[in-house]
């Protein structure tokens, strides 16, 4: 660079330092599920909770035959732009019942196949009879497509886990494995299959019922993913949107390196990247 021209733009550099400095803009996004039902252990498939108010997770006491309950959850995150990197992401269910008060470990993981919901209408955990589409203990849809294995096909892996006691909000909140799995969503939207809800399934009424997409707004299971949008110009260095004095002074201060500001992807901060940036530019 000429010290002309260093002179020239160097002040407009250095007062726009403390803009340069700012972290990259943050998106978030409030999510309500678009798909909830109950995985009802039984050797038929034959009840199910499509359209319900709940969804269960646990075993039920002996009244209900000492089975499993299973929850399914899906989200719709295709309001994310393709390319964010996803930095965190919490999950709020409202626990509406319990088979008993005592806490237990309500656990999330990924599911690893599609699944459906019907018309089915329950309201216990004992389910309805199972309708076309219905996500069932044998089912993936109901009456025809199985799971590969009863009782659903899930990650190994623990999403997120917390303890649930009595009638009350829950969050689980962000963790490793809860943004890898919303981040592979998001980059590969057809492995979209949402996550499993399972509780204690071991201790008899250990169940736990969750307000369902069907119950009210404010009890619907919530999720919250908080993304970085992808960088729609390679010129604007600091991601917000324009490309002007704040870019100019990160560019600047990695003149001669690597980056960042290596614009052209050269392996160093030059003159080019200073003319592709000036071409860029959208604001004073």
């Amino acid at each position: 660079m000429t010290k002309s021209l260093r002179n020239m733009i160097l002040p407009l550099a250095i007062s726009a330092i403390t803009v340069a400095s700012a972290p990259a803009l943050a998106d978030q996004v409030i999510l309500t599920s678009v798909a909830d039902n109950t995985l009802i252990e039984d050797p038929t498939g034959a009840y199910s909770c499509g359209a319900a108010q709940y969804f269960f997770a646990g075993r039920v006491g002996v009244n209900g035959g000492s089975t499993l309950r299973r929850g399914a959850l899906r989200f719709n995150l295709t309001s994310i732009p393709a390319g964010s990197t996803i930095t965190s992401v919490s999950l709020k269910l409202y626990c509406s019942a319990a088979g008993a008060n005592t806490a237990q470990t309500i656990s999330i993981r990924k599911m690893n196949a599609s699944w459906g919901e019907g018309t089915s209408v329950a309201f216990g955990g004992g389910g309805a009879p199972s309708t076309t589409g219905d996500v069932t203990w044998v089912h993936r849809f109901y009456p025809s497509t199985p799971w590969s294995a009863v009782g659903g096909q899930f990650s190994s892996t623990v999403s997120a886990s917390r303890s649930v006691g009595g009638q009350g909000t829950y969050t689980w909140n962000s963790t490793a494995q809860l943004v890898a799995d919303v981040q592979g969503w998001v980059n590969q939207p057809t492995t979209n299959f949402g996550w499993l809800v399972q509780g204690n399934e071991v201790t008899l009424q250990s169940v736990k019922r969750f307000d369902s997409r069907e119950a009210g707004a404010a009890t619907r299971p919530q999720l919250t993913v908080v993304y970085t949008p992808p960088v729609a110009n390679p010129a604007d260095l600091n991601n917000d949107t324009v490309v002007n004095a704040a870019d100019l002074a990160i560019l600047l201060s990695a003149w001669g390196t690597t980056g960042p500001g290596d614009i052209n992807n050269s392996g160093s901060v030059d003159g080019a990247d200073l003319a592709a940036l000036l071409s860029a530019w959208t604001s004073a």
